[in-house]
């Protein structure tokens, strides 16, 4: 049986729709379905959707893309501790 493509076209994902399923849920797969040549939705495991809302959750949170900038900055410059050097510190 032929692999099905990640881009499918309305029609075919619904023809499809348990093997696209079976596809997700095992082989942690993503479908892009189009109609009409215009993209229409996203196919993807449960797991990878909740980690999308909760990503956007936590950057809509005033203040924390512009502190992950900053703390990208200080990593760059060599500003951190790492997590061994940290027990260390407080004798953990």
């Amino acid at each position: 049986m032929a692999q099905l493509s990640s881009t499918l076209a309305a029609n075919e994902a619904r023809t499809n729709f348990y093997k696209i399923l079976e596809e997700v849920t095992n082989n942690l797969r993503h479908f892009v379905v189009t109609h009409r040549g215009k993209t229409r939705a996203v196919i993807m495991p449960v797991e990878d959707a909740e980690s999308l809302e909760e990503t956007a959750e936590i950057l809509s949170t005033p203040g924390v893309y512009k502190s992950i900038l900053k703390s990208k900055k200080q990593v760059g410059k060599g500003n951190f501790i790492t997590l061994d050097k940290l027990l260390e510190k407080y004798k953990l």
